[in-house]
């Protein structure tokens, strides 16, 4: 039956040594740190840089919590302690963490941050995936003695939330994790769990994430931290924290069948999860909260051109810059993947529109008045380019003001999709 302590706190002020009471407190129920790290171990510890938010925004993991677990490793003895990020795209590790204030008390507790996908990979068999497989691994990650994950309490769009399964999916390469956004990369990322399973998971609840994520949170304090042995109950109360129905984690039960850990029953040391709990406001499933026009056509998916795509909407909304671009009495049309647009001429009249990935229609597509960003799924590595071809727009007085609009509109949903994880 596995366990799953919460430690909380009502004081709202935020210190590294209030935190690492709070940390410990909760580890110190399941056993305390020196049950997880001996003396000379290395330690790698992956938290939730997504984005470049800070941890206020309920975004990504507290700095302070990470500060906490690198002093706590420092006691038991661990003789390397290295924190880890993953670009992806324009996402860049090093900056995330830089932004977030992260790598700051990394390095100032004494730990090395390191970038998993510029890390060198060994191919490792999967035994125990549904299909033979064989998965690229950083060389850090196989040479760690001990990996703790350190996930944010947080809403997501593809699962409810974003758990410590799904966090796992940034410890593998950037190649390997763009051949698995479609549906099969929950299976996929269960079957890499029974290899690289961590061996303990601490929640950063200090301050919950609720709303349109992984970019676009309303923050929600909970003064909680979790921490277990079993990612999937992990997964599971971070759910039940959050309100959300645990029953449809799609990544928990994926994780549960493949024996990384059970769904139920769960037993919570120290504070109830009763006693903690909210109704979060969760993430929208679909595009009709979003005042532009959005067709969704086939062989696109929530967890490819779709959900990155919401992400950056939601984004632009949750910033005002939706608002500014409405209010000059413009409204963009959006189109995603294969379906036809029966009203085109009339919402080319109507504002900017964008035609997403290559399954779109290549009468669309190839249309002169639309802005087509290619790619399938739609990647994060065409915002230079897209933000090169910005720049020149703005020199070309001559450009047609469809595009113009299209240029300035989607272009600044794109932008913040640097912000975004899918």
């Amino acid at each position: 039956m596995p366990a799953v302590a919460i430690a909380r706190t009502r004081e709202r002020h935020r210190s590294p040594e209030s935190v690492l009471s709070l940390v410990n407190d909760a580890i110190e129920k399941i056993g305390g740190i020196a049950s997880f790290i001996k003396p000379g171990q290395t330690v790698l510890i992956k938290p939730d840089q997504s984005v470049p938010a800070p941890a206020e925004t309920g975004s990504t993991t507290d700095p302070l919590m990470i500060g906490a677990l690198i002093r706590l490793a420092r006691i038991a003895g661990a003789s390397r302690i290295q924190v880890a990020g993953s670009s992806e795209g324009c996402l860049d590790a090093f900056r995330c963490m830089r932004e977030t204030g992260l790598a700051a008390i990394a390095e100032r507790e004494g730990a090395q941050i390191i970038d998993l996908s510029r890390n060198a990979t060994r191919q490792i068999d999967v035994p125990g995936a549904s299909a033979p497989r064989r998965a690229a691994l950083p060389v850090a990650l196989i040479e760690s003695d001990v990996m703790i994950a350190a996930p944010k309490a947080k809403t997501h769009p593809f699962d409810q939330i974003a758990g410590t399964i799904q966090l796992w999916s940034g410890l593998v390469s950037p190649n390997w994790r763009a051949a698995h956004q479609m549906e099969d990369m929950v299976g996929s990322y269960a079957d890499l769990m029974t290899i690289i399973r961590p061996d303990l998971c601490v929640t950063d609840a200090l301050i919950c994430g609720e709303g349109d994520g992984p970019g676009a949170h309303v923050p929600h304090w909970c003064g909680c931290v979790l921490a277990s042995t079993d990612p999937v109950a992990m997964d599971v109360s971070i759910a039940l924290l959050l309100g959300c129905d645990p029953r449809s984690l799609r990544f928990a039960a994926a994780g549960e069948q493949q024996g990384v850990g059970s769904r139920a029953p769960i037993v919570w040391l120290g504070t109830g999860i009763e006693q903690v709990a909210f109704h979060s406001w969760k993430s929208h499933p679909d595009f009709q909260h979003l005042p532009i026009n959005v067709l969704v056509g086939k062989h696109v998916t929530m967890a490819g051109t779709i959900g990155r795509t919401r992400n950056a909407l939601d984004i632009l909304l949750r910033r005002g810059e939706l608002e500014r671009i409405l209010c000059s009495g413009r409204t963009p049309t959006v189109m995603i993947g294969d379906i036809e647009d029966p009203q085109f001429e009339r919402h080319l009249n109507q504002g900017p529109y964008l035609v997403l990935d290559d399954a779109a229609r290549p009468v669309y597509k190839n249309n002169p008045s639309v802005l087509f960003i290619g790619g399938h799924p739609i990647q994060r590595d065409l915002l230079p380019d897209l933000l090169k071809w910005l720049n020149a727009d703005k020199r070309d007085k001559k450009l047609r003001p469809a595009a113009k609009w299209a240029a300035m509109a989607i272009g600044a949903a794109l932008a913040l999709r640097a912000l975004s994880r899918s």
